[in-house]
């Protein structure tokens, strides 16, 4: 029995036996490398390896390309499952392709497949990519920037420019980059003006110290060390200063003769594109202009004398109907109407004649009875 709180000494047989198997199992534990694998010239060389091999022993140009476009695929993948996977099929293709150059038929006949195969998708991707392209040019056309004929004045940050609709990107930017310089700048200066009052105040202090003790001690802010602390200071508010100086002739620029021709040429490009949309409308082309017109009520100083049942009126006209209550307003404010207004008396039956005529004006003073004996009705019930 050992004493109580004594744990005894393992036998030496136990011992022998612990080393033994730490002896075995220690070189099977699992090292991770401090960096990323890809990252080891021990997965990258063999890959580049690969990937010549897959190009040199590739059939023909078509598999060639296709090889070059998994490998752009695949190249950026991180995960040791995928790539592990995507470097086993580049092995099991290198020896499918070294099969059929030494004259497997087999192997032969399948690529030949797969290279056909392989050409009708390229044609068919390079259509797709001839639309897609167009698609994205037009959309460009649609989006892209016109000339207004207005001007953008002077100011701060831009010289005089040209007015266009939507504006750059690149103009806001600059613009905005611009802005955010000057406050830089002045909020800037503003600290060494504050830095460089502190420095007389030292050199004041410090001078009213060196007459009182009366004797003499190391200047640190005054006398000739005050041009090294002043100096940089100095030549920073001076540049600033000149920076800000561009600004104000930025803001001065006068207009240009050319960018005058440029304003005068886009206002009378817009007339004349004005004068063909009107033209078209004439035509009866539905314009999305047309539509923001019908749109809009009258302009301010007629909309501020028309009365309440007038604005109404003139808002149910401005609809693009012309049957039913839209169509009757409509004739009875004398809008011209597609056919004469067809549409609006077949539908009301004024296109009928003889007993037609009379059966729907007879069934309509019918509907109108019946409707007024049911509004009395229930005023009658209401009232109790």
């Amino acid at each position: 029995m050992s004493p109580a709180g004594f744990v005894p000494a393992p036998p030496s047989a136990s011992v022998a036996f612990r080393a033994r198997l730490a002896h075995l199992v220690s070189p099977l534990r699992r090292v991770r490398p401090r960096v990323p694998f890809f990252e080891l010239a021990i997965h990258r060389t063999p890959t580049l390896a690969l990937y010549r091999n897959l190009l040199r022993h590739a059939p023909d140009d078509n598999i060639r390309t296709r090889v070059q476009y998994l490998f752009r695929k695949h190249q950026h993948a991180t995960g040791t499952e995928k790539t592990k996977q995507q470097l086993l099929k580049g092995y099991k293709w290198l020896d499918a392709f070294k099969k059929a150059r030494e004259g497997d038929e087999k192997q032969r006949e399948i690529f030949i497949r797969y290279s056909r195969l392989i050409a009708v998708r390229v044609e068919k991707h390079y259509w797709k990519r001839l639309a897609r392209a167009e698609l994205a040019h037009q959309a460009h056309l649609a989006r892209r920037p016109i000339l207004t004929g207005a001007l953008i004045k002077a100011t701060l940050f831009s010289p005089p420019l040209p007015r266009m609709k939507p504006q750059p990107p690149g103009i806001s930017g600059m613009i905005r980059s611009r802005m955010r310089a000057r406050d830089r700048r002045i909020a800037h200066v503003e600290r060494l003006i504050e830095e460089k009052a502190d420095l007389r105040a030292e050199a004041a202090f410090e001078e009213e110290g060196v007459l009182l003790e009366g004797q003499r001690v190391t200047r640190v802010y005054s006398g000739e060390a005050a041009t090294g602390w002043n100096a940089p200071i100095r030549d920073t508010i001076n540049l600033y200063n000149r920076l800000l100086s561009r600004d104000i002739a930025r803001a001065k620029t006068p207009v240009s003769p050319a960018l005058q021709a440029t304003l005068l040429a886009a206002r009378r490009e817009k007339v004349a594109n004005k004068t063909r949309e009107r033209a078209r409308e004439r035509r009866g082309v539905v314009l999305p202009g047309t539509l923001r017109r019908a749109r809009k009520g009258p302009p301010a100083h007629i909309l501020v004398h028309m009365s309440p049942q007038e604005r109404h009126l003139d808002r149910v006209v401005r609809g693009v109907g012309e049957v039913g209550y839209v169509g009757m307003i409509k004739r009875r404010m004398g809008v011209k109407l597609r056919d004469g207004g067809k549409g609006l008396a077949r539908e009301n039956g004024w296109d009928l004649e003889g007993e037609a005529r009379e059966k729907v004006l007879g069934d309509e003073k019918a509907y109108w009875i019946e409707k007024m004996r049911r509004m009395e009705r229930n005023v009658r019930l209401e009232r109790g």
